[in-house]
């Protein structure tokens, strides 16, 4: 080897240190790099697996605050249903109450009005008795020709248009 010009003794003090700097950077470098790089690498798997689960109960949350939305329209819809119910059931009640008032109503008005008129009569009739009489006791009193009979019948007809007037 020496014809080559390679000095075996070199050569290997060569390889040896070539060796020693490899095992050196293999402890030094390589394996605390190694080891950062993996730490880093599971913190990241860690991030993404938070961030999928953060995800999941994200939609969990958005499915329930959905369903918990539907449930409450359910109820106001209902509440507002019973209420419709409710103030139509008052309605019919109120409008039945006011007819039987207002036929009460009517058929007291239609006897007062009865009463009216049958006292009316009577107080007709009576005044029609009063002034038969009347003019009976003036044709008994004095002796009538046919000129007073007929002036006294013409006072009756005005005595009892004026009390069939007033």
């Amino acid at each position: 080897m020496q014809k080559l010009g390679i000095d075996l003794g070199l050569l290997l003090s060569q390889i040896v240190n070539f060796g020693l700097v490899v095992v050196l950077l293999y402890f030094v470098l390589y394996k605390p790099i190694l080891a950062r790089l993996q730490a880093r690498s599971q913190r990241i798997q860690q991030g993404l697996e938070d961030a999928e689960r953060a995800k999941q109960m994200l939609a969990e949350a958005e499915a329930k605050a959905q369903e918990e939305l539907e449930r409450a329209r359910k109820e106001a819809h209902e509440i507002v249903e019973q209420a419709t119910r409710t103030g139509e059931q008052q309605r019919q009640e109120i409008l039945a109450q006011a007819r039987q008032e207002a036929h009460v109503l009517i058929q007291r008005a239609q006897q007062q009005a009865q009463r009216e008129l049958l006292e009316g009569q009577v107080a007709l009739r009576q005044d029609v008795v009063n002034l038969s009489i009347a003019a009976a006791m003036r044709l008994l009193q004095a002796e009538l020709d046919d000129e007073k009979h007929h002036a006294l019948v013409q006072k009756f007809i005005e005595e009892a248009e004026q009390l069939r007037g007033a």
